[in-house]
């Protein structure tokens, strides 16, 4: 019997209170799980370079820097992980600078929270070619 690979989800957003709820949130989807989780950052591009995940879901504002930094930074690698803002800075102009910086997806938590949910819901399950690590070139 083969386990069904699930997807990779990283969460970065200062709130404890978010990041739980949109743990709690993801772990209800098929064929998706929470592999790590920051809240400053530096340490979010570390983690999301370490751990690879299919998709990040990514708040603006945060200590350490800001999200659309690390949105900048993680859409520079290869493969490109797909990449949800979820924030309450949700101007017209944050959200054309994100869109821009190669956001996937721009969501309020105020009024779309559970967008995020609808993403991962409807993204066909994963190849095991898809989430297997790249092997470094010799």
């Amino acid at each position: 019997m083969t386990v069904p690979l699930r997807r990779p989800v990283f969460i970065v957003d200062d709130s404890p209170v978010i990041r739980d709820r949109l743990a709690a949130l993801i772990s209800e989807l098929p064929n998706v799980e929470v592999v790590g989780q920051a809240d400053i950052a530096f340490e979010a591009i570390d983690s999301i370079r370490k751990l690879r995940p299919s998709v990040v879901v990514l708040d603006i504002s945060m200590p350490g820097g800001s999200g659309m930094h690390v949105l900048e930074t993680i859409k520079q690698d290869r493969p490109q992980p797909m990449v949800i803002m979820l924030t309450n800075f949700a101007h017209d102009h944050y959200r054309q600078k994100c869109l821009q910086l190669g956001a996937d997806y721009f969501f309020d938590k105020s009024t779309e929270f559970e967008r995020v949910t609808e993403v991962l819901r409807q993204l066909p399950p994963p190849a095991a070619a898809a989430l297997e690590p790249l092997r470094p070139a010799a």
